[in-house]
This record gives structure tokens, sequence and C-alpha cells, in this order.
């Protein structure tokens, strides 16, 4: 008899480690999941996604990013984020970004950057620190759309704009 409790209560348990393994496992696995999911979400993304650490310097970069700055993959990892600086922006204004991103906030704007071949395009951004659990920036992250085409026809529609109405006013005082 106490055999047979001895053997039930190994049974039990190995059933028990089983189960444990087995949830620890299936946790596991979809964690793994997720993140491979979240992974392709970002390197599949319409949009550059750069990741740097919180000196600037460029840890991740996305297949987007390639396309639209000339740089691969492994000439902008190490680099930093300076490299995309156009010299086009107001004096002072990425100083002011980075003293809003390293305070915690967010920065939304448009920012007129230089691809690895000296070509300028706009792009519509937004930066933000990623912290961990104690609420310390450990990482920046740069979300970017190329807007170059788009402030091209704002800009062919703005002086079009200003033609019509020149030449209404002609046409008004003639």
């Amino acid at each position: 008899m106490q055999t047979m409790k001895g053997l039930f209560f190994i049974v039990i348990t190995t059933i028990l480690i089983f189960i444990l393994t087995y949830r620890s496992f299936k946790s596991q696995k979809h964690l793994i999941d997720e993140l491979k999911k979240l992974s392709r979400a970002v390197e599949y993304s319409s949009s550059a996604v750069i990741i740097t650490d919180t000196g600037g310097n460029i840890e991740y970069v996305n297949p987007k990013f390639t396309e639209i700055t000339g740089y691969t993959k492994e000439e902008a990892i190490g680099q930093n984020f300076r490299i995309l600086k156009s010299g086009e922006m107001l004096d002072g204004a990425y100083d002011d970004i980075w003293a809003m991103i390293t305070s915690g906030m967010e920065w939304k704007g448009k920012l007129r950057n230089q691809k690895k071949d000296g070509g300028l395009y706009w792009s519509r951004a937004s930066i933000s620190g990623a912290k961990d659990a104690q609420g310390k920036i450990t990482h920046f992250i740069a979300i970017e759309e190329d807007i170059t085409e788009r402030m091209q026809v704002e800009k062919s529609l703005l002086q079009s704009e200003q033609h019509l109405r020149f030449l209404y006013e002609v046409m008004i005082y003639k």
C-alpha cells in the first residue's frame, strides 16, 4: 500500500510537472510568435523605422529606411542619426528635438533630410523614447514617412494659386 501511495505521488507529480512545463512552453511559444509578428510588421512597414541608443547611434533600420535614404542596413548601423542631417533646418531645430525627446516627450513634425547620394527628401517623422520597466529611456524610435512628392505637389499648387490670383487681379484692374 505504501508503495502504491509513493508510486501514485510520483505519477501525479510527473503529470503536474509535464502540465506546467507544457504551459510554460506554450506561453514561450506564444511570446515567440508575438515577437515574430511584431518583427514582420516593422520589417514590412511602409514607413522607415529607425531605432537608436540614447546617444542617437543607430542600432536598427528597416528596409524602407534603406529604400528612402540609400544607406544599407550595414552602413547605417553604428552611425549617428546625424548622417541624415541636411543643414537646411533652422538653427537649433535639432537641439529642440533632442531636448524634447530626452525629456520623455514625443516629437512630431517635418524634417528636410539628406540621402546617402546627397539628394534631399522631406519626411514626416515621429520620434519618441522607449522606456524600460523603471521608466528610464533606453532607446529612441523614429518613424518616418517620405513626403517629398506631396511637398512638391503642395508647392506647385501654391504657385498655381498665386499665379491665378495675379491674373485675376490684373483682369479686375484693367
